[in-house]
Parts: structure tokens; C-alpha cells; sequence
């Protein structure tokens, strides 16, 4: 009989293997292409149309983005192959065969464990280098050497989320009882943070947080946990499984600012680069602000060693002011690798805490081996790929994007374009009379066909060297600083950008089908995908407004979430668990390095410490606009009842 079976197996050479198997890559591949290419497209034909400004590095940048679209085709299928499956089986079975503490117990390592796992997870640590110490601290210190410290404060707060939320289904409570304490503590640790010079630049980033979590590895696993424990759970109010990504995106907020209320002390308070120059630097101070080898930190090096004049020109190379392409070489490499780390360390324990998990307490067999095995291993090379083209891609188009973005309402120097002038001939320059009638001087440079004219400025002439350093000056669009009228096209930019990424939000999709099948047909996908996307785009745009403006995040919180909590008092439980969850799903893998990017660009160019924000702001306004497309189907349906109730009673 084994032999009978034996010569059945059918072989496939590896010309057929391909055939069946390309056609399927390619459909995943497009899935992801779509996600990914109609907000970069936005970026890029703005800033070329719009702001007129040429895309730097534009070859890079591209390739940067097809890695993203691979990584995240890879990632996503070995999700799918490998983590997934375990998470559903363990969903179901957890309620079965353990009781209220363990099963509290594992939601807390999963909340952990999927939270690091998160793609977007690396791109906070790749926003410390837009941050000085002396400018912010405390923000400093999450986003450099104590990132680690942020991380785990992070995948905390996930991870107390998602127990308190699986205990809320054991329970069988609405969202409400958990939300208004939440959001009531979190609110008044906000405006405590308004009062204190270095926790206020770290509010937009814990706020920013909560919308990092929520990505692609948390929310399937988090929902697959919720649905299976929804299941079985008795005289259970919330049979659905809403509200747990709900709550993994605010428990996150409130552990970052615990860790920076208590590294607070530790840390100097904000000051000026030249008050930071003389500031008397504690050995502890130093440890935590450059690492453990801080005397060869080039900050620590430039400010802080005796031998100052010597050290310059080697700071300024350190510091990335100088670059060349050896050191660019170099620093791909140490991506590429810094990018398997991370991926390593993000998967390979969430994979073995699920296998050793299922084999060892549920006692339980892992269902296709092999295919799991091969999905850890694709979710591995992806993120890999995914990291490194975040690197490459997204964060450079971001930044470059945003670093731009001012030129609409101001004048700005395009540092990215600096060109020097060899040989340059000080008796070419004239003058000219601008509108006020005061001489300026100029030089005309022929490049191919064309003469520009530049304006030369005696400080950046290096006579010793007969060269001329200059760059460009664009801006304003409307031809006047600080014109209403760029600043409208800014926030326009802003609107759009939130609404065209969040329709293109994949995991908004798959959440408006589930919403339309659990409400029966009363709310529609199409009507969802639409709300949320108004709302996203409403909040990118006053997020934008709080960067360019420097509004505290106080004011922006407070209010909004103020004004939510009323709208949620008022609402039904199955409108509020799908108007919170909504928030959760429109930040994924491509918003969010975007955005954030984007966010610290201008910030960079503007001179603001604390660029984030806009995230934070994007995940308020779809939770409002649902709830009250929410009030809105409820009072419709109200109506509908009364209109009807004549020919009922007839009945």
C-alpha cells in the first residue's frame, strides 16, 4: 500500500513550480503596490508640480519603495503562512483549557510579543537623529540610546491592553466601563506633562505610539485572540470581538510618558546650544544621553572634551555634516544588517512563544509544520527587506517631502542642493536695487545653454581656497512670506494625504466587510471606508497645523478627546467598539514612516523640536466622524420605526 502511495506522489519540475506559483506572487505583489504607490505618487508629483522642487536621489528612493512592496509581500505572506494560523488555534482553544489567569497572563506576553514585531516598530528610532540634546533631552534619550526603554514601554502597554481586553470578553462589560478611566487618566497625565519643560516635547510622541502598534502583526492576532475568547465567554455583551485594538493603541501612550516621568530627573532640562556648550555634564547624565562609550560620542566630543578646536572638522564628519560614498557604502551595509537584527529579534520570539505555548500548555499539535516554518521564514526576509527599504525609501521621501513643504508660505534654503563653485572669479559679481533701494549682489553661472542668476554673499566665498559655497533659495509660491495663500495649499496637501492613504489602508477594508456583517447590513463598507477616511484626512490636517504653528499637544488632545468621550456617552456599545477600532486601522505600515517623516521634515526645516503629532491627530477624527455617522443610522433608524409603526400595530 506505501508503495501504491508512494509511486502516486506527483512530482512538479521546477518550470511548472514557477508557473503555478508567479501568478499568485504577482497578485500579492499587486496588492501591496496598491497600497503602497498612489500616497507616494501624491508626494512625488506635489512636490514636483506644486512646490516645484526636483526629487533628490530619485533613483535611491525608488528602489527604496520597490523594497518596501517586496518586504511587505513577504511579510504579509509569511503572516499569513506562519503566525496566523497559530494565533486563530490558540484563540479558540485558550478559553477551553485554561482559566482567567492564564489566559490573562498569555494575552500580556502576546500583546509583547506582536508589538515588537511591528514593521513600523524600528522607524521611531530613526527619527533621534532629527532631535538635539540640547533642544529636548528627555526626546533625545527615548529616540537615541534609551529607545530601547521606549520599545519596551510600548509593547507594556500593548501588552496590558490586550489583557484587559480579553478580560472584558470574560466578563462580558462594554468597551465604556474600561475607555472613560482610560482616556479620563491619560487626558489629566497630558496637561501634568503641558507644565513640565521636557515631558511636554515627548507628548507627541507617546500619543504618536499608540498609532504605531497597531499594524499589521497586533491587530490580526490581537482580533483573532479577541474573536476566539468572544466566543466561548459567557453572558457576553461584546460577542463581536471589538475594542481590543481599541485599547492597544492607548495603553501604549500612557507607558511612554510613565518612562519619561521617571527618567525626567535623570536628564538636564531643556537649553540653548550655547548654554549646552558650558552646561557642566554629570557622568550618568552622559551615560544616558550618549551610551556607555559617550567620550567617543561625536556630540559629547564636540561640546564637552578639552581639545574643542582640535576635534571640529572631525565632529562635523561624525555628525553626518560631511559625506562621501564610502561612508554611504558603509552605512547601507550596517542597514541591511541592522535590518535582519531587527527582524530576527521581532519574530523568532513571538513564533517560539506561540509554538512553545501551543506544544507545552494547550498540548496541542502546530497544524502544517512546514508551512509554518516556511511563513516565520518569509515574514523574516521580509521584514529585512521591509526595514531596509524604509531606510532607504519611505523616510527619505518623507523627509524630503516635509523638509519642502514650507517653501509654499516662506522662503527656504534647499540644503540638499548645495553646490560648490570652483574657481570662482569675485570680480564677476554686480549689483543690483531691490524694491526697498538697497544694493545686493549677484553673479550670473552658465550652465549648458542657460545663465542663472545667484546671489553672492561674502560669507560663503572661501578666498583661500577660490571657492564659492551656494544654496538655493525657493519660495515662497505666492511671492510673499508667510502668504494665507500657502499656507492653505499646505493644509490641502495635508487633507488629501490622510484621505487617499487611508482608502488605499487595506486592513480598513477588511474591517468595513466585517463591520457591514456584524450590523447586518446597516452600516456599509463603502460608507465606513468613506467616514473613516474623512475623518483621517480632517486629522492630518490640523496635525499639520499644530507642527507648522507649534501648538501644544495639549490643546489638541484635550478638546478632541473631551468632545469624544461625550459623543461615546451618547452612543450604542456596537457603534463605539467599531468607531474606536477605526482609529486602529488606518495607521499601517506605509502611513505611518511617511507621516512621521514627514512630520519631523518640517519640523527640521522650521526649526521645531517636537515634529510629531500628526499621527496622533489622524487616529482622533475617524473615531468622531464614525460615532456620529453612528448617531446618525440610529436616529434614521429611529424615524424609519415610528414612519412604520402605524402599519405594524396593524399587523
Amino acid at each position: 500500500m506505501a508503495r501504491n502511495e508512494k509511486e502516486e506522489e506527483i512530482r512538479i519540475g521546477l518550470r511548472d513550480a514557477l508557473t503555478l506559483i508567479l501568478p499568485y506572487f504577482q497578485k500579492k505583489t499587486w496588492e501591496q503596490t496598491k497600497s503602497v504607490v498612489w500616497i507616494v505618487l501624491y508626494l512625488v508629483l506635489f512636490q514636483l508640480f506644486v512646490l516645484r522642487i526636483p526629487i533628490r536621489e530619485a533613483a535611491v528612493i525608488s528602489f527604496g519603495i520597490i523594497a518596501v512592496i517586496m518586504g511587505l509581500t513577504f511579510f504579509l505572506e509569511g503572516l499569513f503562512l506562519g503566525l496566523m494560523p497559530l494565533g486563530e488555534i490558540i484563540g479558540l482553544k485558550l478559553p477551553q483549557k485554561l482559566g482567567v489567569l492564564g489566559i490573562m497572563l498569555f494575552s500580556f506576553l502576546l500583546g509583547i510579543g506582536a508589538t515588537l514585531a511591528e514593521p513600523a516598530i524600528s522607524v521611531l528610532k530613526a527619527c533621534g537623529s532629527s532631535v538635539f540634546p540640547w533642544d529636548a533631552p528627555l526626546l533625545y534619550f527615548l529616540l537615541g540610546e534609551g529607545s530601547d526603554f521606549l520599545f519596551l514601554s510600548i509593547a507594556t502597554g500593548v501588552g496590558i491592553a490586550v489583557l484587559l481586553g480579553v478580560f472584558r470578553f470574560l466578563r462580558g462589560f462594554t468597551l465604556s466601563k474600561i475607555l472613560f478611566p482610560t482616556m479620563i487618566l491619560l487626558l489629566l497625565v497630558t496637561i501634568y506633562a503641558s507644565f513640565d519643560e521636557n515631558l511636554k516635547y515627548i507628548s507627541g510622541l507617546a500619543w504618536d505610539s499608540g498609532a504605531v502598534t497597531t499594524g499589521p502583526v497586533t491587530v490580526p492576532l490581537v482580533v483573532a485572540l479577541g474573536l476566539g475568547v468572544s466566543k466561548v465567554a459567557k453572558d457576553n455583551e461584546t460577542s463581536s470581538g471589538y475594542g481590543v485594538v481599541t485599547l492597544a493603541s492607548l495603553y501604549p501612550i500612557l507607558a511612554v510618558f510613565v518612562v519619561g516621568i521617571y527618567f525626567n530627573p535623570k536628564l538636564p532640562k531643556p537649553m540653548s546650544e550655547k548654554e549646552f556648550s558650558s552646561y557642566k555634564i554629570s557622568r550618568n547624565e552622559s551615560k544616558l544621553l550618549f551610551g556607555t562609550e559617550f567620550q567617543n560620542h561625536p556630540i559629547y566630543k564636540k561640546y564637552f572634551l578639552s581639545n574643542k578646536n582640535n576635534s571640529m572638522e572631525i565632529q562635523d564628519k561624525d555628525l553626518g555634516l560631511q559625506t562621501n560614498s564610502g561612508s554611504k557604502i558603509i552605512e547601507t551595509t550596517n542597514k541591511i544588517q541592522d535590518g535582519f537584527l531587527l527582524a530576527v529579534r521581532a519574530i523568532l520570539p513571538l513564533s517560539l512563544f506561540l509554538f512553545l505555548f501551543l506544544i507545552l500548555i494547550l498540548r496541542d499539535k502546530i497544524p502544517s509544520f512546514s508551512e509554518v516554518l516556511l511563513g516565520i521564514l518569509f515574514a523574516i526576509v521580509g521584514l529585512t527587506i521591509f526595514n531596509f527599504g524604509i531606510f532607504l525609501g519611505l523616510n527619505k521621501l518623507g523627509n524630503q517631502v516635509g523638509y519642502k513643504l514650507p517653501s509654499s508660505f516662506r522662503s527656504i534654503e534647499l540644503n540638499d542642493s548645495t553646490r560648490y563653485i570652483y574657481n570662482f572669479n569675485p570680480k564677476t559679481v554686480l549689483k543690483a536695487v531691490n524694491e526697498d533701494g538697497k544694493e545686493e549682489e549677484f553673479f550670473y553661472l552658465k550652465e549648458r545653454k542657460t545663465y542663472t542668476a545667484i546671489p553672492f554673499q561674502k560669507e560663503n566665498y572661501q578666498k583661500e581656497k577660490n571657492l564659492y559655497e551656494y544654496t538655493p533659495i525657493h519660495g515662497p509660491l505666492f511671492g510673499k512670506e508667510d502668504n494665507l495663500l500657502g499656507y492653505f495649499v499646505v493644509l490641502v496637501f495635508a487633507f488629501f494625504l490622510g484621505f487617499s492613504a487611508t482608502l488605499a489602508e487595506p486592513a480598513l477594508s477588511a474591517l468595513g466587510t466585517t463591520v457591514e456583517g456584524t450590523t447586518v447590513g446597516t452600516f456599509k463598507k463603502s460608507r465606513l471606508i468613506q467616514t473613516v477616511a474623512l475623518g483621517v484626512g480632517v486629522g492630518t490636517l490640523l496635525g499639520m497645523t499644530k507642527v507648522i504653528l507649534e501648538i501644544p499637544m495639549v490643546w489638541i488632545i484635550v478638546p478632541s478627546y473631551a468632545t469624544l468621550l461625550l459623543l461615546t456617552s451618547i452612543s450604542k456599545p456596537e457603534f463605539i467598539d467599531i468607531a474606536w477600532d477605526s482609529a486602529g486601522v488606518t495607521t499601517g505600515p506605509i502611513t505611518v514612516p511617511l507621516v512621521i517623516a514627514m512630520g519631523l521634515g518640517i519640523g527640521t526645516q522650521l526649526g521645531i523640536v517636537d515634529g510629531f503629532g500628526i499621527l496622533a491627530s489622524a487616529s482622533i477624527f475617524p473615531i468622531l466622524t464614525v460615532l456620529t455617522m453612528g448617531l446618525w443610522i440610529e436616529r434614521s433608524r429611529s424615524l424609519s420605526l415610528k414612519e412604520n409603526e402605524p402599519e405594524l400595530r396593524q399587523i
